[in-house]
């Protein structure tokens, strides 16, 4: 064998590399990190062309590959070869490196008969020398280190072998830290679900549901296949089992479980638990002898089992057991819970005969006060009414009972509960005469019926049966019993022949009442009538309680949604959409059939339905006809007073307006104008159309104007932003132009003053007494030039005046035909002093001249504040380009007139002009914003662009690739 051939290094330098390593296994914090520390050192310090790393599993007994390197350039074989499992038998090598916990060494893997799987591996990668490292730790064994070389019989160096041993000691210490931070992060702590069961104990009703309880709590702590709770049956002598918990995988084997399990062939297990004692079955142990192990497991399909026995008073109940289907060691902990669990059960098992006692006392309890208590439990009530009505019905043993809400307006009933199934709810109960009425205001008990043997069709005061109806102690012939007789009728026909009826409210009008009703041939008793009358009277509490839950719900529904409309409002200017939100959710509120706005603008004549939320089809509006805000009676009704104006049938409406409500048919509208202020006039209403006979409460009238003042308000708001938006576009460019406007003027007097100057001296009037009179062709040549002074003078004036006189409050463009290379000629010489000062070479690139069609005058100053910005922001020495061309898209339309330069420009005002173009065409503008946009320069750049658009055309500023501005004016061609 040959040591192998190291790559020539200094000592120094190993020591070095391998101190550093050893400080990264330090301070790694993965085991993955680890592993790559250890694989890139032992690659860059060892010449190795196959080295992989895998990590002990004690339990399976094998290597598991974690990763490894390779120089067979092969992502395929590396993955398998190095996530690979290695099972250890006994002789192999890999096994002699786990338990001797000593390296190994091998001339030729491929030909090694005790390397196992490795030989396949070592042929397939060409691995001859191969060194097995182990990775131990306080005489425990982790994982192994395999190191391969193409060579025969390499081996390492006495130096390298002490470098390599350091490294993996390391390893080693890493992986024993990390080992025990697991075992304690897994440790079972028995205390801790006890204790949670504890307290799920005491909520229990019965016992089954503590078994359960129980059961769960085992099955989520101890992970077996399944749990079962056995209960001793004494006289039979045998175990049966009363309830189990299973995991998913292990449903399909209920059929093999044991139901029950005899005392006599599993004497021995039925002593240890009888001792108090802990029955543990698993892997190489076994509380059991032998054979009695071996029947036991093979009893109940298992092959680990932990059983606690359930001892009250050194009595045998029964016994907890878990069970798996896999050999499974237990652990102290878990011995610990299972015998806690069963005592917990033990102590439980007493209060299962109290509890029932304590039940039924409590039934009766519940039936005469309980119904008080339960109102305070929110969203409860329909619930706890439900189980109220069928617990009354069991008690009294009728075969039905009603809850009713009750309006003696209308002499209509509204089913609110109905046990055992809805028989009445399918049809109207009929109407109670007004002596009816009375009998249940002034009646303090429960009044009971007896008419089982009256005929549906049978007139009332015929012959029939003696059985009596009493109310209270006096007894009524049914024969002649005229009271309810609607009711009779109705309740023979559903074959009931005897009725309790109680008032919800007694000694006032009813509200509600309570209809107890049975088949069965009897006479209510003293105590069924005042239990009856106990009833009917929480119910009223109920009742009364729920109405005010379902009116505090309407509340914050209507809350909820009036905060959704602002929140709407806010986040959108689309007026329109705004409308109809607000009508949607109002129309979730009333509920009503057809919802519109009938809006229009200021000053307006005519108005017409903005927004309609319709909820049935039919009355789908077709087409928006125009509606008179004068002659239309409706609207000036409804304009002329505060709140809202109606019921009003359409049928009954004047012919103006039935003629734009005609689709309403039967309806009846309710109409509100809406108002943000006393001296604020309406330019809307919002008009509700429901059904005739729907009768509103305060809730739809609180609704109908907490939302119209909410549309009111929002309307106006958006209108008012609108109108401000609306001057300041209007009013923002008309003072910019005046401004740049007359700084022309001032330069254009200015420059003509300075011409005027020079001849002010050869005047005739200037010259003194005695001087030589001018010759005359002198003369007449400065009086030309006086005369072309003032006209342009005049001209510059008139220009002014004309500003002046026709766009005092509005800009107005005069179109007119404009030569491009006049254009740039004459703003070119008033530039031309700043770029000769500031040294800027300004080159335009011609293309032949064209004309388009502009405002002169504003595209002139326009432009010569475009090129003076761009004087400003350009270096000194710097270049401007100038380009005009033809749009390639459509050469017809439009001339664009580009300007470019090297300035620079801050990042926000470019990004703050193209967001304020967005927000344009999307209709959206936020009057209220504060932008760079809002001042120089990027004011300049938004007057630049409105007043192009004023114009026809259109302005665009942005950096382009290399860094440059470009400034692009489009103008229209003829």
């Amino acid at each position: 064998m040959q040591n192998v051939q190291q790559p020539d290094r200094q000592s120094p330098h190993s020591i070095v590399a391998l101190g550093r390593t050893l400080q990264n296994l330090r301070e790694s914090e993965s085991i993955e990190t680890l592993v790559q520390i250890v694989l890139d050192y032992i690659q860059g310090e060892f010449n190795y062309s196959l080295i992989w790393l895998g990590l002990y599993d004690r339990l399976a007994h094998r290597l598991q590959g974690v990763d490894g390197r390779s120089d067979t350039n092969s992502p395929t074989i590396e993955v398998s070869l190095f996530q690979q499992q290695f099972a250890l038998t006994p002789g192999d090598i890999m096994e002699q490196v786990v338990i001797q916990q000593s390296p190994r060494s091998i001339p030729d893997l491929r030909e090694e008969t005790r390397a196992g799987a490795w030989r396949n591996v070592a042929r397939q990668l060409e691995v001859q020398g191969t060194v097995v490292m182990p990775i131990c730790y306080r005489h425990s064994c982790f994982g192994v280190v395999l190191l391969g070389s193409r060579l025969w019989g390499q081996l390492l160096s006495l130096e390298d072998q002490t470098r390599l041993s350091m490294l993996l000691g390391a390893v080693g210490t890493a992986l024993y830290q990390e080992d025990s931070e697991a075992k304690h992060r897994n440790a079972k702590r028995p205390h801790e679900p006890l204790l949670s069961m504890m307290s799920q104990l005491q909520e229990a009703v019965s016992l089954d549901d503590r078994l359960q309880i129980v059961l769960e709590s085992s099955q989520t702590f101890l992970n077996p296949t399944r749990t079962h709770v056995y209960w001793l049956d004494a006289e039979r002598e045998v175990f049966w089992l009363r309830t189990r918990s299973y995991t998913p995988r292990s449903k399909r084997g209920q059929k093999d479980e044991a139901m029950e399990i005899s005392l006599q062939d599993f004497g021995g297990f039925y002593k240890a638990l009888s001792e108090d004692r802990v029955v543990a079955i698993g892997e190489a142990y076994s509380s059991l002898k032998a054979d009695a192990t071996s029947r036991l497991m093979y009893e109940i399909r298992a092959r680990s089992l932990l059983a606690a026995p359930i001892l009250l008073r050194d009595k045998l109940l029964g016994f907890l057991s878990v069970e798996g289907t896999e050999a499974r060691i237990w652990q102290d902990e878990e011995k610990q819970y299972i015998r806690g669990a069963a005592q917990l059960v033990a102590l439980t098992t007493p209060l299962s005969e109290i509890q029932e006692r304590i039940a039924q006392i409590e039934l009766d309890r519940d039936l005469t006060v309980g119904l008080t208590q339960a109102i305070s439990m929110p969203g409860a009530a329909e619930t706890t009414l439900a189980s109220y009505v069928e617990r009354l019905g069991d008690r009294l043993q009728a075969q039905h009972v009603l809850v009713l809400s009750a309006d003696s307006q209308t002499n209509q009933f509204e089913v609110v509960c109905e046990y055992p199934n809805p028989l009445v709810a399918q049809s109207a109960l009929p109407p109670l005469s007004f002596v009816d009425w009375q009998l249940l205001e002034y009646n303090n008990g429960a009044i009971s019926l007896s008419f089982r043997d009256r005929r549906v069709d049978e007139p009332l005061g015929t012959t029939g049966s003696s059985h009596s109806a009493t109310t209270g102690g006096s007894t009524v012939d049914p024969t002649t019993d005229m009271r309810f007789t609607a009711w009779q009728s109705f309740f023979a026909r559903l074959g009931f022949c005897a009725l309790l009826v109680g008032n919800t409210t007694p000694g006032r009008t009813p509200e509600g009442m309570l209809v107890v009703a049975g088949t069965s041939d009897r006479s209510w008793t003293g105590a069924e009538r005042e239990l009856a009358s106990l009833a009917s009277q929480q119910i009223g509490s109920l009742l009364r309680q729920w109405q005010l839950q379902q009116q505090s719900d309407r509340h914050r529904e209507v809350v909820a949604k009036l905060a959704t409309g602002w929140h709407d409002a806010s986040v959108s200017e689309d007026l329109e959409e705004i409308e109809r939100s607000i009508l949607q959710r109002l129309g979730q509120v009333l509920n009503s059939p057809f919802l519109a706005l009938i809006a229009w603008q200021p000053g307006a004549k005519t108005a017409k339905m903005s927004a309609t939320i319709v909820g049935d089809a039919q009355y789908t509006v077709v087409g928006s006809p125009g509606i008179s805000v004068k002659k239309d009676k409706l609207l000036q009704r409804a304009l002329s007073r505060d709140g809202i104006l109606g019921p009003i049938p359409v049928e009954r409406l004047p012919e103006s307006s039935q003629r734009w409500l005609a689709h309403l048919g039967t309806l009846s509208v309710r109409v509100l104008a809406l108002r943000t202020t006393p001296s604020c006039r309406p330019t809307s209403v919002l008009l509700v159309a429901d059904r005739s006979k729907r009768l509103w409460g305060e809730s739809q009238v609180e609704a109908l104007n907490l939302f119209g003042g909410q549309l009111a308000w929002v309307r106006r708001g958006v209108l008012l932003a609108r109108r401000v938006l609306s001057q300041r576009d209007r009013l923002e460019p008309l003072n910019w132009y005046k401004q740049r406007r007359f700084e022309e003027l001032y330069w254009s007097i200015c420059a003509q003053l300075k011409q005027l100057k020079p001849l002010i001296p050869q005047s005739p009037f200037s010259q003194r007494t005695g001087d030589a009179p001018a010759p005359d062709s002198t003369q007449e040549l400065q009086q030309v030039r006086y005369q072309e002074i003032l006209r342009e003078l005049s001209e510059t004036l008139g220009d002014v005046g004309q500003l002046l006189k026709q766009e005092q409050w509005k800009l107005q463009p005069r179109e007119e035909p404009i030569s491009i290379v006049r254009l740039l000629k004459r703003v070119l010489d008033r530039v031309e002093p700043t770029a000769e000062k500031r040294q800027i070479w300004m080159q335009v690139h011609r293309e032949g001249n064209a004309t388009v069609y502009a405002d002169r005058s504003k595209l002139e100053i326009l432009f010569y504040e475009v090129l003076m910005a761009v004087c400003r922001r350009v270096e000194v020495g710097g270049r401007i380009d100038i380009w005009y061309r033809a749009l390639a898209a459509d050469p017809s339309q439009f001339l664009e007139l580009s300007v470019t330069d090297s300035g620079q420009i801050d990042r926000r005002v470019l990004a703050a002009f193209q967001q304020r173009a967005d927000d344009e065409a999307n209709g959206y503008r936020d009057a209220l914003s504060n932008s760079v946009i809002d001042r120089p320069p990027g004011l300049n750049f938004a007057m630049f662009q409105q007043l192009m658009r004023e114009m026809g055309g259109d302005f665009f500023i942005e950096r382009i690739d290399d860094g440059r501005i470009v400034n692009r004016l489009l103008l229209r061609l003829p």
